[in-house]
């Protein structure tokens, strides 16, 4: 899981929610994702109301019901013909919000052009059902209430407007009308507004909630590479070994491909420790880990300090000629830092390493547990016989 950028600081006060800018991207997504299946059906639904309504007029102003059918019919192949461009192809979620509000001011304004040619007394109540423009404007928006409110006052005009052109002579109408629209606006645009502000806050929760989760999954990690880490020499602690070493004998199993165990053990660490200090030895400890890290190329094999001045390395190698390679790589650049170790009863004046290696399908490897002690054995044997070399067990 990747970890969302930082917003800084989104918490505004309980009237606004702005989202920061870096954030608008995600935002979109966020929108498209839980918003757009919505928004899509809102839209058909207004559709399928407004064209519903050829019923009402051919009950309440029959001598138009015919022009409306027609001019009904046209706005709803172009209204489904856009809905279906829209939401098929555009990947902007401010059209996706804002196309109904746009249909209905054209919806608006077209129908009252209609009524203005009827002769029916019922115009002046079928000018009630108006209403439903700007219910439906607001209601199905999810994104921007700037664009509803805009949409808002636009129909808002042409509704008043309409209506005062359509009763001449009656202001009575017209504040009548007034009185019972003007607080379905504020309630249809409180509702519009409430909208998108739960959108914001549920889109900014979600973002908090992720930045949560990977600061979680972050220390996690943090905490299980300190648990599986030596703190001294930064390769693996002993716990890390034995568990990866029971991975790979049980992929080993599993595939059939072989890998190699080796310890290394520094000699004659504790005359060194005696006569340089434990200083002294922590470095050489921390140097001699390094050296080993550093000689594996990437992928080869991972180092562990298996205990004290012991050493782990699991590596994926399949053949004794790979393996003594690797081994006798690693101890000459052991032997390469050049620490001094003047105190050793060999005659060498530097610190080397004693290795005891084998392959995962040695004969008389049966088991994991099996391997380790055959390593184990084969480095007490590499010690046996003068230190600073190696010896492997038989293919």
């Amino acid at each position: 899981m990747n970890a969302p950028e930082d917003p800084g600081p989104h918490r505004s006060g309980g009237w606004t929610q702005a989202i920061p800018t870096g954030l608008q991207p995600a935002f979109e997504d966020y929108v498209r994702k839980h918003c757009r299946s919505f928004l899509l059906a809102i839209n058909l639904i207004a559709a399928f109301a407004y064209f519903s309504y050829v019923i009402a007029d051919a009950l309440v102003v029959p001598d138009i019901a015919m022009t409306s059918l027609w001019v009904r019919s046209i706005l709803i192949v172009i209204g489904l013909g856009n809905i279906f461009l829209v939401f098929r192809y555009s990947r902007s979620v401010l059209l996706m919000d804002q196309l109904m509000p746009i249909h209905d001011i054209i919806s608006t304004v077209t129908w009252f052009e209609l009524l203005k040619h009827s002769q029916s007394p019922d115009v002046p109540t079928y000018l009630y059902a108006s209403m439903i423009f700007i219910v439906l404007c607001n209601l199905g928006v999810r994104v921007s209430f700037k664009g509803a409110l805009a949409c808002s006052l636009a129909i808002s005009a042409v509704i008043l407007g309409n209506v005062w052109a359509l009763h001449p002579g009656d202001p009575k109408g017209v504040m009548v009308f007034a009185l019972v629209y003007l607080p379905v606006l504020w309630f249809s645009l409180f509702i519009s507004w409430t909208n998108t502000l739960s959108v914001r806050r549920a889109f900014l929760s979600d973002v908090e909630v992720r930045c949560q989760q990977a600061e979680l999954f972050e220390l996690n990690q943090r905490l299980q590479e300190l648990a599986s880490t030596d703190g001294l020499t930064r390769v693996g602690n002993r716990r890390a070994f034995d568990a990866q070493l029971l991975s790979n004998w049980s992929r080993t199993q599993q595939n059939g491909r072989a890998f190699a165990l080796l310890l290394a053990d520094i000699d004659f660490f504790k005359a060194y420790n005696d006569h340089y200090g434990h200083q002294a030895g922590d470095m050489c400890l921390k140097q001699v880990a390094y050296s080993m890290v550093h000689t594996l190329r990437h992928g080869q094999g991972k180092a562990f300090r298996y205990g004290g001045e012991e050493f782990a390395v699991l590596l994926q190698v399949s053949t004794l000629e790979e393996l003594r390679h690797i081994v006798e790589r690693l101890i000459g650049q052991v032997a390469a830092l050049n620490i001094e170790h003047r105190h050793r009863p060999d005659g060498l004046d530097h610190v080397t390493i004693s290795v005891g290696a084998s392959l995962s399908r040695s004969a008389e490897v049966r088991s994991a547990q099996d391997l380790l002690a055959c390593c184990d054995r084969l480095l007490y044997q590499a010690k046996q016989q003068g230190r600073n070399q190696v010896c492997l067990a038989p293919g």
